[in-house]
């Protein structure tokens, strides 16, 4: 498209906007994003853009600070006992939900018995397996009030654990608050607009459930409140990339994602000094679910990752900035010592094609394969597969690209619905655990449906590690098991591309996958 084309095209849409969207001044801060806004409950969050939205609207017991490092929030302090196993956490005074109601210790035994609930579904749950009866609570074999969680006082939180872990503090960052008077009246139906309260630094000003507008003001009975410098924030959610660069261009917009190439190249030659592109924890990958036949053969699927070649996929299809990635955790966790990577990582293409070729003759006696494999629809991961169909040809897998909704894709992978599958991972705080826990054998967010009791026993070891050097030193046995099974093909580390106009002030880049508008200033 040429320079005049792109001008009518941003025109035309800045016409067909709503009115509010027409100027953007004042004290309020604009941000857009491809997901959309599912549910605003912080413990059932479904995409990269709700579990943004919960440090907006909630705080835990910790949260993190402006560089993604862990801080405390809604406890001033904690102490540990001798053996590690007991923590105890000492409220900030004088704790207001946004409704004015006071903010106690209770609240936060509610809200982790209701975390581990399994009606609940929190997808991070598994996290908190070191409280003591919380696989119990997890799988429904005894009720939530048996959680090692106890408040002796309205300002005291007391956790007992199975064993240490020393990341609990970082754990407990995502396990934000929920308010125990509204959700015991409304239910499931308490996180509507209409009757939702938080405790972070925004709450709910107007929000319906498939509108893309989400409108937050600030919370004045926030903890910090004082340091909220923004009055008022929207997120603009669902919208495609082409018209996200649009309404940055265009002034409507003060922060934008990019995640198209052909529109970060337009960014670097039009608004060089707005685009800040930085390395993510996360990283791109492609799951197999190996209870399918015949990817319960390991030998297939060391024949499928051999047959790629990730520095085409990141550097030609993508284009985004993004480093082709052979190791199981994406670089970015702080003190984690070097990642693993498969020995043929090394190996030049031909000499993989010819490895991955042996092993589908051996497993496959030369007979064609078909596999399908499933993703969000949108022309990126579009072409990454067609890329990647073209790759597995000359060794005889024929393969069948099957796009389904956005809204959809998390429950067909949930149910199995596909061979392979589109697998996306990313840390709102950067942890090894989040990325090595969906593998364990009955982790709810195992979608490979991945089992191997060596690994189970090699994380299990890894998370009672008394600190977290031994700790990350221990996961590296389950990196070398997953790299040696494959349940799953990464192919790039993450790179985050935004937008962010200039007179937005305290954005720091770093590997986390939340900025909080907390921490902006206009």
């Amino acid at each position: 498209m040429d320079r005049r084309s792109f001008i009518a095209a941003s025109v035309a849409t800045s016409l067909a906007l709503p009115a509010r969207l027409q100027a953007q001044s004042g004290n309020t801060l604009r941000r857009v994003v491809a997901s959309e806004m599912t549910s605003l409950d912080p413990q059932r969050p479904t995409g990269q853009v709700t579990a943004e939205m919960a440090a907006e609207l909630f705080a835990g017991l910790t949260v993190t600070d402006a560089n993604g490092r862990v801080v405390p929030g809604c406890a001033a302090s904690w102490q540990t006992s001798a053996d590690g196993l007991t923590w105890t956490f000492k409220l900030r005074p004088k704790l207001q939900w946004s409704d004015g109601t006071a903010l106690t210790a209770r609240d936060f035994v509610f809200t982790l018995r209701r975390y581990l609930d399994p009606e609940t579904g929190a997808p991070n749950a598994v996290r908190l397996d070191s409280i003591a009866g919380a696989r119990d609570v997890r799988f429904a074999r005894k009720e939530p009030e048996t959680l090692g969680v106890t408040a002796p006082d309205a300002s005291t939180l007391v956790i007992r654990l199975e064993h240490p872990d020393v990341e609990l503090p970082l754990n407990l960052c995502t396990a934000y608050c929920v308010p125990e008077h509204i959700v015991k009246v409304r239910g499931r139906e308490w996180s509507k607009p209409e009757y939702i309260v938080s405790n972070g630094p925004y709450r709910i000003e107007s929000w319906a459930a498939g509108a893309k507008d989400v409108k937050l003001i600030k919370n004045t009975r926030f903890f910090d409140a004082a340091s909220v410098a923004i009055e008022r924030v929207e997120w603009l959610t669902g919208y495609d990339d082409g018209t996200r660069l649009r309404l940055f261009k265009l002034g409507q917009v003060d922060i934008a994602s990019i995640e198209d190439m052909g529109n970060l190249a337009m960014a670097k030659r039009e608004l060089p000094a707005f685009l800040r592109s930085s390395p993510e924890c996360a990283l791109g990958a492609i799951g197999i679910n190996v209870s399918r036949k015949p990817l319960d053969n390991p030998d297939i699927r060391r024949a499928l990752t051999l047959a790629v070649d990730r520095s085409v996929i990141a550097g030609k299809v993508r284009g985004l900035g993004e480093r082709p990635l052979e190791s199981v955790l994406p670089p970015g966790i702080t003190q984690y010592p070097k990642l693993q990577t498969p020995d043929a990582a090394n190996w030049p293409m031909p000499k993989r094609l010819e490895a991955a070729r042996a092993l589908m003759q051996k497993a496959r006696g030369g007979a064609r394969l078909k596999l399908g494999i499933g993703f969000p629809t949108n022309p990126t991961t579009r072409k990454v597969y067609l890329a990647i169909s073209a790759m597995w040809k000359p060794i005889g897998i024929d393969l069948e690209l099957l796009p389904i909704d956005g809204r959809a894709y998390s429950a067909a992978i949930q149910r199995g619905d596909y061979d392979l599958f589109s697998y996306a991972m990313f840390a709102v705080i950067p942890s090894a655990s989040v990325f090595l826990d969906r593998f364990v054998s009955d982790s709810s967010v195992n979608v490979s449906r991945y089992k191997n009791a060596a690994y189970d026993r090699a994380f299990l070891s890894a998370e009672r590690q008394a600190t977290i050097e031994a700790r990350f030193a221990a996961y590296a046995e389950a990196e070398r098991l997953l790299l040696q099974d494959v349940p799953l093909l990464p192919l790039w580390a993450g790179v985050s591309n935004r937008l962010v106009a200039k007179r937005v002030g305290g954005w720091v880049d770093h590997p986390a996958h939340s900025h909080p508008s907390r921490y902006l200033k206009i």
